[in-house]
């Protein structure tokens, strides 16, 4: 594998956000037995694989459809079983998972197909749950960086977007999960580098496709961001930055009717 793309999925894996202590205090509310069947659709580098483990969780499968990600989560996480697969072919039996995550992903593949894969392999009464980080407009410097590289998503089914939310629109979902979706909102703020901070958007994947010259000029404009004080940026002794995030869980659980 290019050293290029491995040197991608590396600063993926140290850079995106985790997930906030309320929202998996609120998944374990959901699914108290730490014996559960979980699945972890398109894991990633396992962000969210290594936090449910952590939780205690003892029978978590991560299920990624690109080759790097797969291997830079089994290099992280070498317990965890780990398998190639994508939301429209799951390789996991029938009936065979209590829930089903998809973190930071299912806006990718909202469409029925992906549904009806993870209505498959859930139990009766499992749960299907979506998650996202999303920088917060809470923050004049955070709005202001999303400006810059926001321009560049271009027709991207982006989740602040919304559109991943047509396919429970259709008549069929309705059949095959209960719906409305249950939300819950959390905010997380955490603390980062200034470094960490631009390094976690050059792996935003419409940015990270654009020339060198283009990564350039998109940092100069976030550096003259974080320089005017009128955006009210600042780190603490220790260099780091307050860099408040918005984390949405969406669920809902399988009908059996």
């Amino acid at each position: 594998m290019e050293i290029k793309k491995l040197r991608h999925y590396y600063t993926i894996a140290q850079t995106r956000p985790r997930y906030p202590k309320a929202a998996l205090d609120k998944i374990q509310k959901l699914i108290p037995n730490l014996n559960a069947s979980i699945l972890d659709l398109a894991a990633g580098t396992g962000i969210l694989t290594q936090l449910l483990v952590d939780r205690g969780y003892t029978n978590v499968t991560a299920v990624e459809p690109v080759d790097g990600m797969l291997e830079k989560l089994i290099s992280l996480l070498p317990e965890v079983a780990a398998k190639k697969g994508t939301s429209w072919e799951i390789p996991l039996p029938s009936q065979s998972q209590d829930v089903v995550f998809v973190a930071q992903a299912w806006h990718w593949f909202a469409d029925l197909n992906s549904l009806k894969e993870i209505h498959r392999v859930l139990k009766p009464n499992g749960y299907f749950v979506l998650l996202w980080n999303m920088e917060s407009p809470r923050s004049l410097w955070v709005q202001g960086l999303r400006n810059i590289y926001e321009r560049y998503e271009n027709s991207a089914p982006q989740y602040r977007l919304g559109w991943w939310k047509a396919v429970f629109e259709e008549k069929e979902a309705g059949e095959l999960f209960n719906l409305p979706l249950n939300h819950n909102q959390f905010e997380y703020d955490f603390l980062v580098s200034k470094e960490n901070i631009f390094r976690r958007v050059m792996t935003k994947s419409y940015i990270a496709v654009l020339s060198d010259e283009e990564r350039v000029a998109v940092t100069k404009e976030m550096e003259a961001i974080l320089a005017n004080p009128a955006n009210e940026f600042s780190v603490n002794e220790e260099n780091q930055a307050l860099y408040p995030h918005d984390t949405d869980m969406f669920w809902t659980q399988k009908r059996n009717d």
